[in-house]
């Protein structure tokens, strides 16, 4: 055993003595000395992305520096690796070609070795932006600019004695990208409110512009863009429905014993609740199913496809040149009058829709009635600095003041007496609760998708969240808190 350890270290020992004497032989030999007639080589040291700025131009992208250490070939650094790497064997063995090696370190390097700091990207929105998730990133070109460092080598390519290492920047210093109209105060806050969810998502609007002003994903390794992918939505569409009554002068009285049946299917409240006589007002706060199957049914497929086309859920939502969102995805009208009716009446059935088209439907019930378009990017920057602002279509009213104005207020009854207690802040939240039926079963459990969309502050609106989780347990229990947490750090901006 004694033999086998020694011969090993001998090998190693030997191993090491010739590696330094190659590297003292390429970085000492005479004759490699600096030459007019020798080539030049370039070593790649950072590619830049474009820069991605928030609305008050903080970059989202760019925004810190990594350090990278110039290794040269010789003796010296070979001495010193032991000190910075984990796998010195490794890099000497790259030094071993004669050529610099670049390599990342966490910690200060002796004087001789150059250091050079890299730019790179810490944000918490990384889904928004990443190609790899589909984002921004991905309409957008690889790299606006490079630097570069190039030393002289000799025939075979090794580095020369004295060579000097020159930096070559090509369009590195630059503005070149995008401004959206994230707000970097109100994305960090809604990314904080988020660190209990698990799985899910959140997105905060201005219902006056409808700019998306935070977009948080969970877990955050995820490479899902969740806020634009579809969901199963339950009781939030209630929301659609109560509009489409509204809008057609329906606000029937019902009274709920627990149970509905509509053909041969019957349908009934959480825990067979029995929730009385109701007009929209009461049945919105105590989310009774019942209430909306039998209003479903009155208003019929064609009132609500309408007008759940009219109010946006069906559209694409175009988020910056060819990035395209489904808003939503209805079923056909052959499909309600086939059965599916009474189903969609509360937001089950073959829809789903994405939270930021929910999102974007509550910015216009603050707004009176008035949709405008979703906008996350507000100008194209150069690599001056120049802004060249995007165009949006015209703001334009797709239900009544009069609609948006009960709808709001019954919103603020799901706040004050209904399932959305725990979301309420100041007497100011309004919005809806939905813990909405899957069709997908792990160990014979339903995965349930939970939400809440509401509006802050009810008396002059101003921001439309909505809060959403992945196997959840209700919308009351999982999303509530959040916006609460999420409208209390809000009142203090």
């Amino acid at each position: 055993m004694k033999r086998r350890v020694y011969f090993s270290s001998a090998l190693f020992f030997l191993f090491f003595i010739a590696l330094v004497g190659r590297i003292a032989y390429i970085s000492l030999g005479n004759t490699y000395n600096v030459s007019a007639e020798y080539n030049s080589y370039s070593l790649l040291l950072d590619s830049v992305e474009p820069n991605i700025y928030y609305k008050n131009y903080e970059k989202l992208t760019n925004n810190i520096y990594e350090q990278y250490a110039l290794l040269k070939p010789n003796v010296k650094t070979l001495a010193e690796l032991s000190y910075y790497f984990e796998n010195p064997d490794e890099v000497a063995q790259e030094l071993k070609q004669g050529k610099p090696v670049l390599k990342k370190v966490n910690k200060t390097l002796n004087g001789y070795i150059e250091t050079y700091n890299v730019k790179s990207t810490e944000n918490n929105c990384s889904q928004l932006l990443s190609r790899e998730s589909g984002g921004l990133l991905s309409y957008l070109p690889d790299s606006v600019g490079k630097r570069k460092l190039r030393f002289y080598v000799d025939a075979k390519g090794r580095m020369l004695t004295g060579s000097k290492i020159e930096q070559i920047d090509n369009n590195y210093v630059t503005s070149e990208g995008l401004l959206l109209t994230l707000d970097s105060e109100i994305q960090n806050i809604t990314y904080d409110a988020c660190k209990y969810i698990k799985s899910g998502c959140a997105v905060v609007m201005d219902i006056a512009s409808s700019e998306i002003l935070a977009c948080v994903t969970k877990p955050d390794g995820s490479y899902l863009n969740k806020p634009v992918m579809q969901y199963a939505a339950g009781s939030v569409f209630k929301l659609v429905i109560a509009a489409c009554a509204l809008e057609n002068g329906l606000n029937p009285l019902y009274d709920c014993g627990g149970k509905i049946k509509v053909g041969d299917t019957e349908y009934s409240c959480q825990k067979l609740h029995k929730h009385g006589k109701q007009h929209i007002k009461e049945a919105l706060a105590n989310s009774c199913n019942c209430y909306f199957v039998n209003l479903a049914m009155k208003l019929g497929s064609k009132n609500i496809i309408k007008t759940a086309k009219k109010l946006g859920f069906d559209e694409n939502i175009n988020l910056y040149k060819d990035w395209n969102v489904k808003s939503a995805v209805l079923p056909s009208e052959i499909d309600l009058n086939n059965g599916d009716l009474p189903l969609i009446g509360f937001g089950q059935g073959k829809l789903t829709v994405t939270p930021l088209s929910m999102c974007s439907f509550l910015c216009t019930v603050g707004s009176s009635g008035i949709k405008s378009d979703i906008k996350l990017v507000s100008a194209e920057v150069d690599m001056f600095g120049n802004r060249t602002f995007l165009d949006y279509g015209a703001p334009k009213r797709v239900m009544t003041d009069k609609t948006a104005y009960l709808l709001l207020n019954y919103m603020r009854g799901v706040a004050e007496n209904g399932t959305g207690k725990n979301a309420d802040y100041n007497n100011e939240s309004a919005g809806k609760t939905a813990t909405a039926q899957t069709g997908q079963f792990v160990n014979s459990r339903e995965l349930l998708n939970t939400w809440f969309a509401g509006i802050y502050p009810y008396s002059k609106p101003r921001y439309a969240i909505v809060v959403m989780t992945e196997d959840g347990k209700s919308g009351a229990e999982d999303c509530c808190p959040v916006f609460r947490t999420i409208v209390e750090k809000l009142t203090k901006l």
